[in-house]
């Protein structure tokens, strides 16, 4: 006799994650994740089979020595718990460089943060490589391009691609005479394309040479489309 299927309640978090923890591999981060869920007691849902795992889903992982303010985490649960509960218990057990933002509740038919993902939104501080006046003059002329051709790596090699439809935008934000970008670039596992390449076309493009560690980058925000246009995602979640 089949066994009625389980119901599992499903949560989306935001957080944070600070300077303190920007060369944590996003597998080590994975695991901070499991420690402190077990350590807030939280009913976390489990996997079948010979090695059950948490059932637990992040968003598109962040390459090593970003910081961020706009990263997901999705939790399955056996039984209800208040959002703000979830908030609150993960926050007192978490490492030091992660700050839970909020925590919202999911609908049951709700797709993954990484499934619904589209699009990721950057800063990058580029003071050293170009100066703020090279931006203001240049930036505007890069983004009218057609084409932007690169030489982009693959599973097994490089090769030329046209990036220019995978920049949805990119902002001058430098303030007190230190350039800087907002960049919202396209993301996930269909499209998508790498702050710190962008980055290097544009400054080459400004006739920079470019120097990677010189760049200082933070993500601030994960977009999904709704509507024919770009949302955080975490709005619109709540189960109604």
């Amino acid at each position: 006799m089949n066994q009625p299927k389980k119901i599992r309640y499903k949560y989306r978090i935001k957080y944070s994650k600070g300077p303190e923890l920007r060369f944590v591999s996003h597998l080590d981060l994975m695991r901070l994740f499991q420690r402190a869920v077990r350590r807030a007691g939280l009913p976390i849902g489990y996997s079948h089979g010979f090695n059950p795992h948490q059932l637990m889903s992040f968003g598109n992982p962040l390459s090593l020595g970003m910081t961020s303010i706009g990263e997901y985490c999705d939790f399955e649960f056996e039984t209800p718990v208040e959002p703000r509960e979830i908030a609150e218990r993960l926050g007192a057990v978490m490492n030091d460089g992660v700050e839970i933002i909020s925590a919202a509740r999911l609908s049951q038919q709700a797709k993954s943060a990484m499934a619904e993902l589209c699009a990721c939104e950057y800063e990058a501080y580029i003071d050293g490589l170009v100066t703020a006046e090279d931006i203001a003059e240049k930036l505007t002329d890069f983004l009218a391009q057609k084409e932007i051709s690169v030489m982009k790596k693959t599973k097994n090699h490089f090769e030329k691609t046209d990036i220019r439809p995978d920049i949805y935008s990119i902002e001058d934000i430098s303030r007190d005479g230190k350039p800087a970008l907002k960049l919202v670039l396209a993301a996930g596992s269909i499209r998508s394309l790498r702050a710190d390449l962008t980055v290097q076309t544009l400054c080459e493009y400004a006739g920079a040479a470019f120097d990677r560690f010189k760049v200082r980058y933070r993500r601030t925000e994960m977009y999904k489309e709704l509507d024919g246009k770009l949302v955080p995602l975490d709005k619109e979640v709540a189960e109604k």
